[in-house]
């Protein structure tokens, strides 16, 4: 199984990336491929609902996206990361889902449907309730796609670049969630 690894924080290094890194690291470990894609190194605009799509069967923005949408295509499992920002995704995560639109067709099946999918939420809050909107939004985008859930992890009080890496528990679930696409 190919599975391709979303960050949709601009912190290379940061939690979500590392958090990212190990779910990938499981499924690597069980003998699948990967791919791992910095939404922020690639210039794409936010979708202007030109409706382009639905007609031309492509999207109608002259950006970068066609790159990470071929990624997708290829892969049979995706790994979404993104930080909390202000309790949600991060912009570059919200732009990231909001361009799949160009993967439904007027009944709004998806051309992503039957592929497995995971999430990694880092925040610096302390409490882990503060996760939950940002959870809820990737595992929508996800279920509407029919993408089926593998698995998650949604990590509190990561405040400080690195905080992940000192966690031997969430890095271990983390890995976990990663050999289960297998």
């Amino acid at each position: 199984m190919h599975v391709l690894g979303i960050v949709g924080s601009p912190r290379v290094n940061g939690n979500t990336d590392v958090l990212v890194d190990e779910i990938l690291s499981g499924v690597r470990s069980s003998g699948g491929t990967i791919d791992k894609i910095y939404i922020s190194d690639f210039d794409i605009k936010p979708c202007d609902s030109c409706m382009n799509c639905m007609s031309e069967k492509k999207c109608g923005i002259e950006d970068q996206w066609q790159a990470v949408a071929d990624k997708l295509r290829a892969a049979e499992g995706l790994v979404i990361g993104s930080p909390v920002y202000w309790n949600c995704v991060s912009a570059q995560t919200k732009i990231f889902m909001d361009r799949c639109f160009m993967f439904l067709d007027e009944n709004y099946d998806s051309g992503l449907s039957g592929k497995k999918g995971a999430f990694a939420v880092a925040c610096g809050a302390p409490n882990e309730e503060m996760t939950a909107l940002t959870r809820i939004v990737i595992e929508d985008f996800l279920k509407f796609n029919k993408i089926e859930i593998i698995g998650g992890i949604a990590a509190s009080n990561m405040q400080e670049r690195g905080s992940a890496l000192k966690d031997e528990n969430i890095l271990a679930r983390a890995f976990q969630i990663g050999r289960k696409f297998m």
